[in-house]
């Protein structure tokens, strides 16, 4: 038993080193990819390697991808593995497979998660993920048919998970959340606004998500008939919103919102009257009347309510 511990301890070990391992001497990070510092030697991986970045650099993409897998294929323990596998998804991009490119950069962050080319990988996939989520087409039997956008939500999702507090952590929920709101599904706006502020209490895009979730919230509602949660739960998050950011809470329409809800809470006060009226519950309806009249005398609903109560009910009027 002893030994059999060892020896998954001894894997453990060897397979943390594989995953954290540095680039070879003379190599050096450059915008997030390793480059040779002094041109190595003709024939050897190292060169192979350089050249691989001469070509993506001069635009051979197809040479590069070809390279790259045959590589790969030879130096699966190499130190330059993880370089190797950037610049095949590199490669891929700019021949304008960018789902293709998922492939070695998915290798590269599962296999080598300790790689310091980890955070350059992610902001590629975020690039993708965007893209895919701003219409780019996957290609099917040589046509760009299909618009991946649910592989794209997942990228991000994945991109959070694996860099957590990082600044594309933070783009990836933040862009994610802001897609559902831009199509209008914003219930689902409204919970992934909550995981952001959840996730980055102190993001610089706070005071964005948490307008935007106010606004979110109102698009749930669905009329005066149907539940009004979506309408109490933005008027509760405006407050703490207009007294964090003073300066910038009309310019970002926390007023108008603040407006809007006091707009609706009035008319939906004034159905339920003409409701109760037309059920034949006069008391109900004199009192919701009322009600209208007291809270919102600013607005054209407590002007229609009062002329609604004298001339429908006249003995609730004089209450």
């Amino acid at each position: 038993m002893k030994s059999i511990i060892l020896f998954a301890c001894a894997c453990v070990v060897a397979l943390c080193m594989r995953a954290a391992v540095a680039a070879p001497p003379g190599w050096e990070l450059r915008n997030g990819a390793w480059v040779p510092v002094i041109e190595p030697g003709t024939g050897t991986p190292e060169a192979q390697v350089a050249a691989m970045i001469r070509d993506l650099k001069e635009g051979k993409a197809s040479n590069v991808v070809k390279q790259a897998k045959d590589w790969s294929k030879k130096n699966k323990t190499h130190p330059l593995m993880p370089q190797v596998l950037l610049l095949q998804g590199d490669a891929e991009v700019l021949r304008g497979n960018k789902y293709s490119a998922l492939y070695p950069y998915e290798d590269l962050l599962n296999n080598f998660p300790l790689s310091e080319l980890v955070v350059p990988t992610l902001e590629r996939e975020y690039n993708i993920a965007d893209a895919f989520l701003k219409g780019y087409k996957r290609k099917f039997l040589g046509f760009r048919i299909l618009a991946p956008k649910d592989d794209a939500l997942q990228l991000l999702d994945r991109i959070q998970d694996r860099q957590r507090g990082s600044t594309v952590s933070e783009r990836a929920g933040l862009r994610a959340a802001d897609y559902y709101y831009d199509q209008g599904r914003f219930q689902e706006a409204v919970d992934s606004y909550t995981d952001f502020l959840r996730r980055y209490p102190f993001s610089q895009y706070t005071r964005k998500a948490e307008i935007r979730r106010v606004e979110a919230s109102l698009g749930t509602f669905k009329g005066l008939l149907f539940d009004f949660t979506p309408l109490i739960d933005a008027s509760k998050r405006l407050p703490p919103i207009q007294e964090a950011y003073p300066q910038s809470s009309e310019e970002l329409q926390a007023r108008a919102i603040d407006d809007r809800i006091y707009q609706l809470e009035g008319q939906k006060d004034l159905e339920i009257a003409r409701y109760y009226f037309r059920a034949g519950k006069k008391h109900a309806s004199g009192y919701y009347y009322r009600r209208v009249i007291e809270n919102w005398p600013d607005t054209t609903f407590a002007q229609t309510a009062r002329k609604e109560l004298v001339a429908r009910l006249p003995q609730e009027a004089n209450k």
